[in-house]
């Protein structure tokens, strides 16, 4: 038997073909947390157990949890980061971890966890006392110190319970020691990210969200402020990845890594000015709005390039204005495709887009249209997701009448990836589907990845029932 102090068990996910599998950053930065405070600390990693949420599948995860959590004598069990794609998996990791540990002494975190209105979730579904809101570094610090003492976590006031809520949120988050990573090695870096001649590793700079996107749920969460780490932080980090772990690429995770159109002329010079004097040598990727990427000028463009991006990633999610409009994305996407063309003449930096299939009133000739538009744009890689429902989302208040329904929606489908899609009177599920497997078909008809399972099947659905 192990005695650690806190145990972490991050839940296995539905695999999409083509994509990666990466240990959460969040975990990352609760273990050095933890260890930084004289706290010591394990992680059952349940990501590369199992790939989707098959019956046979769920019940191996089971099989494996009620074997290695027998191997652990923990102060406080953690269970996260929980997601709502994970409800099926969630269920089995807190009913295994109740039978063999003291329920007071579980805990969940995460994006869902830090919902509003979505508690009921963990204290009713899932029989769990605790969770933790927003930003976990101090609140579970002072969770295991409270636990060690012998006292009720319900003495802690950073710990949300039955009739309590309290959110977390670290205001100065460059202060934040540097993530964890104890499974670097295993990290699966996906398609459109991967850099063949580098090792690559990820990065998030900032938290929180200045927008408000209706399917999206990192703009409607309660955090208070938009925080950004400064950029000598950010690149002590790269530095500080590339000396210890010989990573040489970094992927930004952020939203938007650049996010204010006033000042992102003066913060592309400050970063990569920055980045170049300071002599770091690595590559990188972000993501960005279209809207910034689109007023990008000759000297911004070259200073990216120069300071080693090699990747800008784009959400343009839809091609109309009034499907912009719909998700929240009061922007207009004109001269967006020759943009694209302009960035990768002058600086070969290769530009990647995502797009959303599918929507209220959205026929199969409008879905049609968005991915033929969508392979004129000039763009080296493409990702078509069908609009996908999610709770604490105004597109889910549309579609759902209570904050109940969506659980019981997932734990009855028999599609083994715990995605609910939005359906309307002109496109069902099954046909959106299809849409987007033919989108990837389409879009990459004449690449080397025409025969990928990444195209083939990219959402790993096509075994289900078998």
């Amino acid at each position: 038997m192990k005695n650690v102090d806190l145990l972490l068990i991050n839940p296995p996910f539905h695999r999409r073909n083509g994509s990666g599998t990466i240990f959460p950053l969040g975990l990352g930065y609760i273990l050095a947390a933890v260890n930084i405070n004289g706290l010591t600390s394990d992680v059952i990693d349940c990501s590369h157990v199992i790939s989707t949420y098959e019956p046979g599948d769920l019940n191996k995860l089971k099989e494996y949890l009620q074997i290695n959590l027998k191997s652990y004598t923990p102060t406080l069990v953690g269970i996260g980061p929980c997601i709502t794609t994970q409800v099926k998996s969630l269920k089995i990791i807190s009913d295994c971890c109740k039978d063999i540990y003291r329920n007071d002494r579980i805990f969940a975190g995460g994006p869902l966890a830090s919902i509003d209105g979505q508690e009921w979730f963990f204290f009713d579904f899932l029989g769990l006392q605790y969770i933790v809101k927003g930003d976990g570094e101090k609140a579970i610090v002072e969770m295991l110190k409270c636990a060690k003492k012998g006292a009720e976590l319900s003495e802690c006031k950073y710990v949300t319970r039955r009739n309590y809520s309290f959110f977390n949120e670290i205001e100065d988050i460059s202060n934040i020691s540097y993530p964890q990573r104890p499974f670097i090695e295993d990290n699966i870096i996906s398609t459109r990210r991967m850099d063949g001649h580098n090792k690559t590793a990820t990065m998030i700079t900032s938290r929180g969200c200045l927008y408000n996107c209706k399917y999206c749920v990192s703009g409607n969460m309660k955090y208070k402020q938009f925080r950004k780490r400064s950029y000598n932080d950010i690149i002590d980090e790269m530095q500080y990845l590339k000396e210890k772990y010989k990573i040489t690429d970094i992927i930004f995770y952020d939203d938007c890594f650049f996010y204010n159109p006033q000042k992102v002329h003066q913060d592309v010079f400050d970063f990569c000015s920055m980045l170049i004097q300071r002599k770091v040598g690595m590559t990188w990727q972000m993501e960005i709005r279209c809207d910034l990427f689109e007023i990008m000028n000759d000297r911004d463009v070259m200073l990216l390039y120069q300071s080693g991006c090699r990747q800008i990633n784009l959400g343009i999610e839809k091609v109309s204005i009034s499907g912009l409009k719909y998700l929240g994305k009061n922007i207009s996407l004109n001269g967006l495709a020759d943009q694209i063309k302009y960035v990768k003449n002058i600086s070969k930096i290769k530009i990647a887009g995502t797009f959303i299939l599918g929507g209220k009133d959205e026929t199969r000739e409008n879905i049609e249209h968005t991915i033929e538009v969508s392979t004129n744009m000039n763009l080296d890689f493409a990702h078509y997701n069908p609009l996908f429902i999610y709770p604490g989302t105004p597109i889910y208040q549309e579609c759902f009448h209570n904050e109940k329904d969506w659980v019981d929606y997932i734990m009855k489908d028999t599609w083994p990836w715990g995605e609910i899609v939005y359906q309307n009177k002109y496109v069902s599920r099954e046909q959106l589907l299809e849409l987007v497997n033919y989108a990837y078909e389409k879009f990459y008809e004449e690449s080397s990845y025409k025969n990928s399972i990444m195209v083939k099947d990219r959402f790993n659905l096509n075994s289900r029932g078998k």
